[in-house]
């Protein structure tokens, strides 16, 4: 069994980074929007906003409260959106109530960086780094550490959420590859899958012995519990006989806040 280190391979993306800062103005500004409060969606907003002053770019956040009109909200965050010197931006999720998910349709196609709105998804290139979401880039990254063909095996996603399930089911489909989904997973169902992608933000919901033996999991997950950050996949149950794990915390995040912004700046790899 091997733990992607994500933090470690997160200095390869800094270089990357910065080298490319100089395709910024000192006046652009990176939007980042939190509607209502939500523990994790917080450490998240500043975990993004930390990394974007270490690395010396301008990040800007707005929050407003969950209380206002879906109209008013709109109308701020496409006031935010039409702003010049907003280069590009993201609405963080989850969003409090179904009835925003159109608010992502706010953010223009070119300032798009998480490509979570409707437009992005029906005109982005998929073939394309910066073209894919933070998570697909990040997902890809995993695969291509470990050279893993994903046509010559078999894919399960749990949680088809609208930032980590349904764009990796999308980038798979363009791919050519159906992954299987366990939508309404509950602890115990064996799985059987060459490589588990989850994301459901219940902690410690999956445990290593129902995992088929050499398979890769791909952990996206997000919780708190008793103070602490953890992830999906219980890390404390036994995992031996897994093949590759990247852990939440510590495999998939900080690579795909990276990703967000190689996004921002426009930069394949």
């Amino acid at each position: 069994m091997e733990i992607f280190n994500g933090n470690s391979h997160a200095k390869e993306l800094d270089k990357v980074i910065a080298e490319n800062i100089r395709l910024v103005k000192s006046s652009d500004i990176m939007a980042i929007v939190q509607i209502g409060d939500n523990e994790v969606s917080e450490s998240y907003v500043n975990l993004k906003l930390r990394y974007c002053r270490k690395m010396g770019l301008n990040a800007k956040f707005f929050k407003f409260d969950a209380s206002l009109s879906d109209k008013e909200i709109s109308k701020q965050v496409s006031n935010i959106f039409s702003e010049k010197n907003v280069r590009g931006g993201i609405i963080q999720l989850p969003l409090p109530r179904k009835s925003l998910n159109s608010i992502l349709n706010q953010i223009p196609l070119n300032k798009d960086i998480d490509r979570l709105s409707s437009t992005s998804w029906t005109q982005s290139d998929t073939t394309s780094g910066v073209g894919l979401s933070p998570v697909v880039r990040a997902f890809k990254f995993f695969l291509n550490t470990y050279s893993i063909d994903i046509h010559n095996i078999s894919i399960k996603i749990i949680g088809r959420g609208p930032l980590v399930g349904v764009p990796i089911e999308d980038y798979l489909l363009s791919r050519g590859v159906k992954p299987g989904f366990l939508d309404s997973y509950v602890e115990g169902i064996p799985i059987s899958a060459d490589l588990v992608v989850t994301s459901t933000g219940i902690p410690n919901l999956i445990k290593g012995s129902d995992i088929q033996s050499g398979c890769d999991v791909i952990d996206f997950g997000s919780a708190k519990l008793h103070g602490k950050t953890v992830g999906d996949l219980d890390l404390n149950s036994g995992l031996d006989h897994l093949a590759r794990i990247s852990p939440s915390p510590g495999g998939m995040g900080p690579l795909v806040i990276r990703f967000l912004v190689l996004n921002y700046l426009g930069v394949n790899l």
